[in-house]
């Protein structure tokens, strides 16, 4: 199954402060929940693990995320990132390509487009609901880059399992907000993906 998802975000920092901390591995990686960086093979590739709960159950994916270009002139990154569940039961890879635009009040906007493909039994979930967690992930992802960023969060705050069970309430409300505002027909089964 591939999820496709573009989101942009605005960053009240000055776009070289926002790239030193992007194109660092170590510091974006805690503002990921579930997400730890256990070794750098080479100055572009690094292993790690990524925890996620559901409700008394924690699965842990293990993998390697691979730095294949980046351009600090343009302010663009992308990296790739494949990963298998340590019982064998699934695996992903994604791809993820960002870019950062200097704003006129001396803001950064990021760009970011995901390319997620999935396999096994998180893939019965079915896209729509993968779509909402990965959105709800990416918010969570998002207040905690802008707060470290500022100097506002310390810690290693991404070490703790992400809980599926926690976003759970965000994916609910999308999903009834759906059903309940596109009237009788239903959704058209487009996500816009931001």
């Amino acid at each position: 199954m591939r999820v496709t998802l573009k989101n942009e975000f605005i960053i009240d920092q000055p776009i070289d402060k926002v790239w030193e901390f992007l194109s660092d591995p170590y510091k974006v990686a805690p503002c990921l929940p579930g997400a730890e960086i256990l070794e750098a093979v080479d100055e572009k590739t690094y292993r790690g693990v990524m925890k996620m709960k559901l409700g008394p159950v924690t699965s842990q994916f293990k993998g390697e995320v691979v730095i294949e270009h980046m351009d600090p002139a343009a302010h663009e990154i992308r990296m790739v990132g494949k990963g298998k569940d340590a019982k064998g039961t699934g695996s992903a890879s994604m791809t993820i390509t960002g870019k950062l635009v200097s704003l006129p009040d001396g803001g950064t906007e990021m760009q970011s487009t995901s390319d997620l493909v999935i396999s096994g039994k998180i893939a019965q979930f079915g896209s729509r609901m993968i779509e909402d967690v990965s959105k709800s992930m990416f918010k969570k992802f998002t207040d905690s880059f802008s707060a470290r960023i500022a100097g506002e969060e310390t810690g290693r705050a991404g070490s703790d399992a992400l809980s599926v069970t926690e976003v759970a309430g965000t994916v609910v409300k999308g999903v009834v907000g759906r059903m309940f505002g596109k009237g009788e027909q239903g959704g058209d089964g487009k996500g816009s993906g931001s």
